[in-house]
């Protein structure tokens, strides 16, 4: 499961990401200089940059080699013919796992080639990082993982543009993701989640975007001996990946800044409790509501005896 990001992106980064070393031979000598490699960012200035990013919030989202798009996190289908509720539709779908994604009604549309052309197929999320809780005895513990190179994590994804019943009057266009996730077994998070998020290698990125709809299932099988466009062994295992823990208000969604990220020492505290002490405190609330029950009875059994003890009124007689 990844509900979280740190979706902090620019686009100085991406293009630091995917900028490319060559060779020349200048002067009799071979320098290695880096090339920036030219990509556009569509409706840049919407996206929130948002550290403690939860569904229905904006990410970076490469629908192209070349072509970065905002988008919402938590795909809404094309198809979806109810009234839009941001607080609920996002929330419906910001994961998809990627051993049914072929399978699933909701995303097998989804996993075309050429996003940027139909509004809609596989597209790679771009994040700092993302946030995962970490279940125990104890309770729940946030951790932050993100790569020890301080690169962007590419994660795979899906995309499509829902475009509301008020489209033809002006209404909004939204372009909604979701992000695919795996199996962490096998892998270096396997001890903090059963699930984790489909990461690229950012050599891998193209065939992903562009790769015949076929192979995708091919693709998404992390075996180092798979074969396919690219070769085997493009997703991420987390041995690039660190993690630590990070303030419990992260639960919070208002909870922002770059407090989000630094490191803490863990500190869950503990939300459970045996069984023998879940009937104590029942028995003793059932207890003290019996006693409150006896003191009215006894209250008003008194305010009775002495009632009958006074002497009865007297009659005034007409004249």
């Amino acid at each position: 499961m990844c509900g979280r990001v740190n979706a902090r992106v620019s686009l100085e980064d991406v293009q630091k990401l995917f900028s490319v070393k060559e060779d020349k031979d200048e002067d009799k000598e071979e320098k290695c200089n880096n090339y920036v490699k030219f990509i556009k960012w569509i409706n840049e200035g919407v996206h929130s940059q948002l550290q403690n990013c939860a569904p229905s919030e904006t990410v970076a989202t490469l629908v192209a080699e070349d072509e970065v798009w905002t988008t919402r996190f938590g795909l809404i289908p094309s198809h979806k013919k109810s009234t839009y509720d941001r607080k609920r539709d996002h929330y419906v779908a910001f994961n998809c796992r990627s051993e049914t994604v072929l399978e699933r009604q909701m995303f097998n549309r989804c996993v075309e080639a050429n996003a940027k052309d139909k509004g809609r197929g596989r597209a790679v999320v771009l994040i700092r990082g993302f946030y995962e809780w970490k279940k125990d005895k104890m309770g729940k513990q946030p951790y932050y993982v993100s790569r020890k190179d301080g690169e962007l994590l590419c994660v795979c994804a899906v995309m499509d543009t829902y475009k509301g019943d008020d489209y033809c009057d002006g209404g909004e266009i939204l372009r909604t993701t979701s992000l695919l996730t795996r199996d962490s077994k096998g892998t270096r998070l396997s001890w903090l989640h059963d699930r984790m998020p489909v990461m690229l290698k950012k050599e891998a990125v193209k065939t992903w975007l562009t790769d015949n709809t076929k192979r995708i299932s091919a693709f998404l099988v992390d075996d180092e001996t798979t074969t396919h466009q690219g070769g085997g062994g493009v997703i991420e295992k987390g041995e690039d990946l660190q993690w630590y823990p990070v303030t419990p208000e992260m639960g919070k969604i208002e909870f922002q800044g770059d407090a989000c990220v630094k490191e803490v020492v863990a500190v869950a505290k503990k939300n459970t409790q045996d069984i023998k002490s879940m009937f104590a405190k029942a028995v003793a609330k059932q207890s003290a509501e019996k006693l409150s029950r006896v003191k009215i009875d006894a209250f008003a059994e008194t305010a009775n005896c002495d009632k009958e003890d006074e002497p009865p009124a007297k009659k005034k007689l007409k004249l």
